[in-house]
């Protein structure tokens, strides 16, 4: 059997590593700067702060996630006192989540903040190499999201 590396080798462990790699680090910095908030608890956040009060299935659905993790993510976001979940006027059934005044604080540090961090984690790279790891990250998102099902030699 031939050996493999799979931190060397395949680069679907590539992406598992740096986005370990991504997350330990954004978590640690926010928690340094004071913010009692997980990065992937932010693109919430933020789609409502520069959205307006959206739904839970418009959050999810801008954010490509499957509503139950949106709903987790907005509970505890709730809980910490960052958004609030309100009936819409209109359409009683219909709730719309909405950032509160400390939520609104938090999102305008992380506008900042998450732009800084993005600049200092990709400063090696050149303005071409960005727009070229961005069309390949964008190409292989399009891909694995139009594969059907991932069916394995062997099962």
């Amino acid at each position: 059997m031939k050996k493999c590396d799979i931190n060397n080798d395949l680069l679907l462990f590539k992406i598992f590593n740096i986005h370990k790699i991504i997350s330990n680090k954004s978590n640690k910095s926010f928690s340094n700067e004071g913010l009692s908030i997980q990065v992937e608890q932010i693109p919430v956040a933020m789609v409502i702060y520069y959205h307006g009060p959206q739904s839970q299935q418009d959050i999810a659905h801008e954010l490509a996630r499957d509503k139950s993790s949106v709903l987790r993510t907005v509970a505890s976001l709730v809980t910490a006192g960052y958004l609030v979940v309100e009936p819409d006027t209109v359409d009683k059934r219909k709730k719309f989540v909405n950032l509160t005044p400390k939520g609104l604080q938090l999102c305008k540090r992380l506008a900042a903040e998450v732009n800084t961090m993005d600049n200092m984690m990709f400063s090696n790279l050149s303005v071409a190499e960005k727009l070229i790891f961005t069309e390949l990250l964008e190409k292989c998102t399009d891909h694995i999201n139009n594969l059907s099902d991932l069916k394995l030699i062997n099962s």
